[in-house]
């Protein structure tokens, strides 16, 4: 069950540790594993792979009729978001020989 807030009932947001192991994460990732174009990329370049893989996008409507489409950020995930999309990058790192030290 999704942790809330005591106060607000609102679900919990994503945690500074969590992030902060995320980003680890994607740098270890950087300097481990080439792109399908055989080239290394940024952490920001795996990061956004990740999240058009696994977390998908926001869609919002323009006042002209278009859609935008926007990554959602993981800053807005909550608690349980996060460590389910965290799951899967490390169990992808994982499969390509990529893991963190605890």
């Amino acid at each position: 069950m999704a942790e809330r807030c005591a106060a607000c009932n609102q679900l919990k947001k994503r945690t500074s540790e969590q992030n902060r192991r995320l980003h680890l994460l994607f740098h270890e990732i950087a300097s481990s594993i080439k792109g399908a174009d055989g080239l290394y990329h940024p952490h920001q370049w795996w990061k956004a792979m990740m999240k058009d893989r696994w977390l998908g996008y926001d869609e919002y409507n323009t006042s002209d009729g278009r859609t935008v489409y926007v990554l959602r950020a993981t800053s807005d995930l909550s608690l349980e978001e996060l460590n389910e999309f965290m799951n899967r990058v490390e169990e992808w790192a994982a499969k390509h020989g990529v893991y963190l030290q605890e």
